[in-house]
């Protein structure tokens, strides 16, 4: 179990006992600073800082979160299918308006694409990073390909640690993994 995380003993009991809104409340306001400073401790110099930050938001805001932390953007654009309210108070705690939201109408290929490319579009810079981390799987997939096809690094937290009961990972054990970076995988295509 990781010490480095205050109150993870306290939330680990309620989640375990079914208590979820509370291990939830715990788990914001006591637990998530530590896991914010360890993961950056972990990952600060994995991939640069600045840029532009594309993210996928499902139902779980922390990767966004702790991916945006890292990397400190430049600008940070989170696409979601969520509706307009459902779980950007979180989002407002920790990443303080540094963000802005695209709310798409579906999870479809195209939609999701189109929307990336405008995004691409409205902030151009050769150093953007994708968090595939949140959102559908076909949203994944979708921003997978455009990232794969607009030269994004494309990153996805993980973890080391997982809580099979709880469908969750081990407060702590997220990592960020690079899944794809143009200029290690691809260098020959800039090449000149």
């Amino acid at each position: 179990m990781n010490n480095k995380i205050p109150y993870l003993q306290e939330w680990l009991t309620l989640a375990n006992i079914g208590k979820f809104e509370k291990a939830q409340e715990l788990y914001f306001e006591k637990l998530f600073a530590a896991v914010i400073e360890n993961f950056k401790n972990e990952n600060e110099n994995l991939i640069p800082r600045g840029g532009i930050l594309f993210s996928m938001l499902g139902y779980s805001p922390e990767p966004i979160i702790l991916t945006a932390k890292v990397i400190d953007p430049e600008k940070h654009v989170i696409f979601t299918t969520n509706s307009k309210n459902e779980g950007n108070n979180y989002l407002e705690k920790y990443l303080e308006s540094k963000y802005e939201m695209v709310y798409l109408n579906d999870e479809s290929f195209e939609t999701t694409y189109k929307a990336l490319k405008e995004q691409l579009l409205l902030n151009p810079s050769s150093q953007i990073t994708l968090d595939i981390t949140g959102g559908k799987k076909s949203m994944v997939a979708s921003s997978a390909i455009f990232g794969k096809d607009y030269g994004c690094r494309i990153v996805y937290v993980d973890f080391k640690e997982y809580i099979k009961d709880l469908r969750k990972p081990l407060p702590g054990s997220e990592v960020l993994t690079i899944v794809y970076d143009p200029y290690k995988n691809q260098p020959e295509l800039f090449l000149k």
